[in-house]
């Protein structure tokens, strides 16, 4: 699978391993001699950054923060080839003006757009080059794809010309899922989803050898969506319910997590696409969604989208959990207070068979009120009674 990098079989890598500076390749000058190349301490250390335009730019699906929206197969269609970078940023923008969580998503991207506009890109992204088509050669991104989108969403805003992300190149081999985990967490943390779609990416790596509908360099490869939420179901890949020994602990490494919490984050990818989008954007926690689970699925859209909007906190969404399996009860408006307890007089009553019965509700309702009182309650029943038989009429 020539887009799925891995670590070297059976290595441990840790954090800190990873994020460590990478070694760069010096090149050799044909006019300079070879034994004096071993001490040219400049070539040792440089780092090759080179600007590259937008449409020679490939991004990774399978990477675990999940930007572009599945709204309208905005995902869908650019990642098929059927929308290229400028086409994707416009419909984005007019997405942005329906849809408050994807305008807050655009915002923060345009802004980091003009950052980079103004104060020149000082953390460059990472890739490879790689080639794609005989004779065709592009940059694989490894790290940098808010930083893309951030130009692209900016350039489309302002109708400008195609921009040039800078990129520090790296060699094919260097790349892998652990590293781009732990380099996306470096520069802004994942999102309870991001985490789910990362543990699930590693989960699939230990794995080994994938069914073939997971080939993600095939011809007709799977979507992300389906890719990570087939981590859900080991047994069906393997034919065992159990991880191969010393994965989850690997996996911890590089997720800084315990195995209970890697399981409760990998539970969320049972939601559907739209809605882990939703909770990624709106960076709703795993504790929450956890909550959000345990609704019949016919719920989740609401409940998710009523969570981002009030930033509910995982108490408050098991207390309505909790009151949403109660009888609803409408206490809205003082008429509808009125006709609850009315109800529940008329239940009472049924059982009252004799007349000193009422005699007794009437003296005990009297008790504490003066005449005119009374009388007003007396007329209140009075009306209410003439309305009951106007409707028993209907």
């Amino acid at each position: 699978m020539a887009n799925k990098p891995r670590d070297k079989a059976g290595a441990k890598v840790t954090r800190d391993e990873l994020l460590k500076p990478r070694p760069t390749k010096t090149v050799q000058s044909k006019t300079t001699p070879k034994k004096n190349a071993l001490f040219d301490k400049s070539k040792l250390s440089r780092i090759r950054v080179s600007p590259v335009p937008l449409s020679q730019i490939i991004l990774d699906r399978y990477q675990p923060r999940p930007i572009l929206p599945v709204q309208d197969g905005l995902r869908d269609n650019f990642f098929a080839g059927k929308a290229d970078w400028r086409k994707t940023a416009v419909q984005w923008l007019a997405l942005a003006k329906t849809d408050t969580g994807v305008a807050s998503q655009v915002n923060e991207l345009l802004d980091m757009g003009k950052s980079i506009g103004e104060l020149n890109q000082i953390e460059p992204a990472t890739g490879a080059w790689v080639e794609r088509k005989p004779d065709k050669i592009k940059m694989l991104l490894s790290t940098g794809e808010r930083r893309f989108w951030s130009l692209a969403l900016l350039a489309a805003l302002k109708n400008g010309g195609e921009p040039q992300l800078e990129v520090q190149e790296v060699e094919v081999d260097e790349l892998s899922l652990s590293r781009q985990i732990v380099e996306n967490e470096s520069a802004k943390p994942l999102s309870a989803i991001g985490k789910a779609r990362a543990i699930a990416g590693l989960v699939l790596e230990s794995l080994g050898q994938l069914p073939p509908e997971l080939d993600r360099s095939s011809d007709n490869p799977p979507t992300d969506y389906d890719y990570y939420r087939s981590a859900l179901d080991i047994e069906k890949l393997t034919g065992s319910k159990y991880m191969p020994r010393g994965s989850w602990e690997k996996i911890g490494e590089i997720i800084r997590m315990e195995r209970q919490y890697m399981v409760f984050h990998l539970n969320l990818l049972q939601f559907p696409q739209e809605q882990q989008y939703k909770a990624d954007i709106h960076e709703i926690p795993e504790r929450a969604l956890r909550e959000i689970l345990i609704f019949p699925p016919a719920q989740w859209n609401k409940v998710i989208d009523e969570t981002a909007k009030k930033n509910l906190s995982a108490q408050e969404i098991k207390r309505m959990r909790i009151s949403k399996g109660k009888k609803a009860r409408s206490v809205d408006t003082p008429a509808a207070k009125a006709a609850s307890r009315l109800r529940a007089l008329w239940k009472v009553t049924k059982e009252m068979k004799l007349s000193t019965e009422f005699e007794q509700v009437a003296t005990s309702f009297a008790v504490g009120l003066d005449k005119k009182e009374i009388l007003s309650g007396a007329d209140t029943l009075e009306k209410l009674a003439k309305k009951l038989k106007l409707r028993a009429n209907e």
